[in-house]
């Protein structure tokens, strides 16, 4: 998905750990959800600014942080925008249902994995641990 990054004037920026992570899980769900995280990523990011995406190995578990500067002011919670049916763009009404963090953590619970939302003023952050 790269692509869609430097074409919506994104900068990626990965930063990847170089030991083994072995995954056991659905791969179909697990592509779904770094699918919903990259596109929501493309579309509410501020042009111009940078996208990281990163991992790391914590205690035998492997952790995926992707974070970005919102084009917008974030005015939700973090418990919010992992309701069903929430937009994080209020003025958005042209795509999707609001379903796609609510579905990306029940992908990842159900996997027995844990994600998180961490906002920090305009900065958005999700980590899964899986």
């Amino acid at each position: 998905m790269e692509e869609s990054f430097t074409e919506n004037n994104l900068i990626l920026k990965k930063a990847f750990t170089e030991s083994e992570a072995n995954f056991l899980g659905d791969g179909k769900k697990l592509y779904r959800v770094f699918q919903n995280l990259f596109e929501n990523a493309v579309k509410y990011s501020l042009p111009g600014t940078r996208v990281f995406v990163e991992t790391k190995n914590t205690k035998g578990r492997m952790q995926v942080r992707v974070m970005n500067t919102a084009s917008y002011e974030i005015d939700f919670t973090e418990a919010e925008i992992t309701e069903r049916f929430t937009r994080g763009d209020q003025a958005r009404n042209t795509e999707g249902h609001g379903l796609g963090l609510a579905i990306a953590k029940s992908y990842i619970q159900a996997m027995g994995g844990e994600m998180k939302i961490e906002i920090a003023g305009d900065q958005f952050r999700v980590i899964l641990e899986l």
